[in-house]
């Protein structure tokens, strides 16, 4: 499954290295490939506005406070820019915060970039591209910010060259990124191509010119994020590669798990009716790899539903579910967010289960 739902037919082929712990797919994408998933009909971030307002925001406040930790409060941003900035939304928020002068997005996607155009303030200018085609007459931005992005891209080496060509040379980059050291959904991502950890994106650094200065692991709802600080200079790797054995293992034994989910979710619930928990990429990640998960259920219920249907399927509010004769669930929730809507649910009395959890054989309904 691509990021923003869309379901291929190309298989997900994945390979993990033991020295420092980068993830890859074991056959390279083209560049007809990568302009084909980011073409004019992707669409991330368009599908609920007020969802991705509220991550922007925390995006954004948490950036900052890294930032100030860093670097203190006379940090110098007058010009910021962005590769991959999606609805800009996120860009708005950090133009204000920093208080910048100027800023640029730029963004990949046709579609996305249109939408941020009409998003942004006066200060903001939008460029549709990719970041490795980006040319700025001056290199001389105080600040460069990718977030998410990295993990997309068929060369992170170049992509981090483009951050650097486009900085002062005393400016700073932030990459945020997925945890590679942390096991989860982001591995089903067809076009998450890259699983950094801290030593593999050192690595992909050094071979750009960039030094890690400093990172940190995001909090509250972007737990299983990590935020780099970049600057220009060389890095000592001395330290950064070890022994990643069993995080590769893990990464097997989770996809391995996910190729269970449709089977035993199924046999779990024995035929009987039932609702999923969740529109957001949970649900596509079982729609893409658990068809009939998806296709079995009755309906969706969400705590305020931002639309009628969803996958073909009548959406309801948390309260309107509630009062109707109680179904079971499925929780179509990240497992970090699981303990959580599981011991919300049955406080009411509702059976809920989470098909990762029913294919680890950790929960017999």
């Amino acid at each position: 499954m691509v990021s923003d739902g869309k379901v291929v037919s190309n298989p997900l082929e994945r390979s993990s290295c033991n020295n420092c712990g980068h993830g890859f797919h074991a056959k390279n994408f083209s560049e007809e490939q990568i302009k084909e998933i980011y073409g004019a009909d992707y669409s991330i971030g368009l599908r609920d506005p007020v969802a991705e307002a509220a991550r922007s925001a925390e995006y954004s406040r948490q950036i900052e406070a890294f930032l100030t930790h860093q670097l203190g409060n006379e940090a110098n941003f007058a010009k910021i820019i962005e590769f991959g900035c999606g609805s800009g939304t996120l860009l708005s928020q950090l133009t204000d915060r920093l208080g910048a002068q100027i800023a640029t997005g730029v963004e990949p996607s046709s579609r996305v970039a249109a939408n941020a155009r009409s998003n942004v303030g006066d200060r903001i200018s939008i460029h549709q591209g990719f970041a490795e085609q980006f040319e700025e007459a001056a290199p001389d931005y105080n600040l460069c910010l990718s977030v998410n992005v990295i993990e997309h891209t068929r060369n992170p080496r170049g992509f981090l060259q483009a951050c650097r060509r486009v900085i002062h040379k005393t400016g700073n980059i932030v990459v945020i990124c997925p945890d590679g050291e942390i096991v989860g959904s982001e591995l089903l991502f067809y076009d998450h191509i890259s699983n950094f950890t801290p030593a593999s994106l050192a690595m992909m650094a050094a071979g750009a010119n960039l030094r890690i200065v400093a990172n940190s692991p995001l909090t509250g709802g972007l737990q299983g994020f990590r935020v780099y600080l970049l600057r220009f200079g060389d890095a000592d790797l001395d330290n950064q590669a070890r022994g990643f054995e069993v995080l590769s293992q893990e990464r097997v034994e989770y996809v391995n798990t996910w190729s269970k989910v449709q089977d035993t979710t199924s046999g779990a619930l024995k035929g009987r009716k039932y609702g999923v928990f969740g529109t957001g990429e949970y649900s596509d990640l079982l729609h893409a790899y658990s068809p009939s998960v998806i296709e079995n259920a009755e309906f969706f219920v969400r705590d305020q539903p931002v639309e009628a249907d969803f996958y073909g399927k009548p959406v309801v509010s948390v309260k309107d579910f509630l009062s109707l004769p109680r179904l079971p669930l499925i929780a179509a929730v990240h497992e970090r967010s699981w303990p959580l809507v599981r011991d919300r649910f049955r406080s009411e009395d509702v059976q809920i289960f989470h098909s990762l959890e029913i294919a680890r054989q950790d929960l017999i309904p």
